[in-house]
């Protein structure tokens, strides 16, 4: 990954690729073009300005009071736009972090990854309702117990874990499915690539990110902890492998210590993603 100006100072972009050690399904991403680098672009001056064969089109922030973040394909090449003007603690280990988040999962899950039809989308209604993520604390807690479990050398028992699960609503469920399908393999790269073994300075990171706050931060730091237990119980190709075909890391926890998970319907492959209306 690399800093590059663009015309007229009018946006910083990052070009990030997609490190096979750490994403060893990477080379099954079909790349619209030959271009194997995610264009994440940051606004200044109001807006992002993206080229497209020698030319430049204007997109305007829709709302630069908030954090937002748009990915998808223009002119045969992967883009995120990511507006980060409220603030972000340690900006530049945050932008960094993110926009490695960010091209992950245009990358790698909408270009490189099977996604079961009920992870194509989710209720809006169940984010408003649902984000701030307090009722989930303790299915977080015991994903992130196994791994603990693990390092200490002993035995995991996926028990609590389903059972917290299983405490949940029919509705509540399938949030937290769908959120941990896309944002648990994203937020295991993108700590792999920013901090690797450091896992103690990651969660410190991830609880102060950005400045108008927090909450629901749990649903990150328990996915990298997941990720590091499937690497203990299976091997990373392995479970990596399972993920890029349209298994949720959930259920491969759950599977790989002795409890049966949930059905899912058949996985999809994406196959364009329209960056602008």
């Amino acid at each position: 990954m690399y800093l590059i100006g663009t015309a007229m100072l009018l946006a910083r972009s990052l070009s990030v690729g997609m490190d096979p050690a750490v994403w060893m399904s990477a080379a099954g991403i079909d790349w619209p073009g030959d271009d194997r680098q995610v264009l994440v672009l940051q606004p200044a001056s109001g807006r992002y300005e993206i080229d497209c064969g020698g030319s430049m089109t204007p997109v305007e922030i829709e709302d630069g009071e908030n954090y937002s973040f748009r990915m998808g394909e223009h002119c045969g090449r992967l883009v995120v736009l990511m507006n980060l003007s409220p603030g972000v603690s340690d900006a530049p280990v945050a932008e960094r972090f993110l926009a490695h988040h960010e091209a992950f999962h245009l990358a790698a899950q909408m270009y490189g990854s099977g996604v079961p039809w009920e992870f194509l989308g989710v209720d809006p209604d169940a984010v408003h309702r649902f984000s701030g993520g307090s009722q989930f604390r303790t299915l977080f807690e015991q994903a992130g117990a196994v791994t603990d479990g693990l390092r200490d050398g002993k035995r995991p028992s996926c028990e609590p874990l389903l059972q917290a699960y299983s405490a949940l609503s029919v509705e509540e469920r399938k949030y937290i499915d769908y959120k941990m399908f896309w944002e648990w393999p994203a937020e295991f790269y993108a700590e792999q690539i920013v901090f690797g073994e450091r896992l103690n300075d990651y969660e410190k990171f991830r609880e102060g990110l950005f400045r108008t706050g927090n909450e629901g931060y749990e649903l990150f730091t328990a996915g990298v902890k997941v990720g590091l237990a499937l690497d203990t119980l299976v091997g990373r190709q392995a479970w990596q492998e399972s993920v890029a075909g349209g298994a949720s890391m959930f259920d491969l926890l759950l599977e790989n210590t002795g409890c049966q998970s949930p059905l899912r319907g058949p996985a999809m492959r994406m196959r364009r993603v329209a960056l602008l209306p």
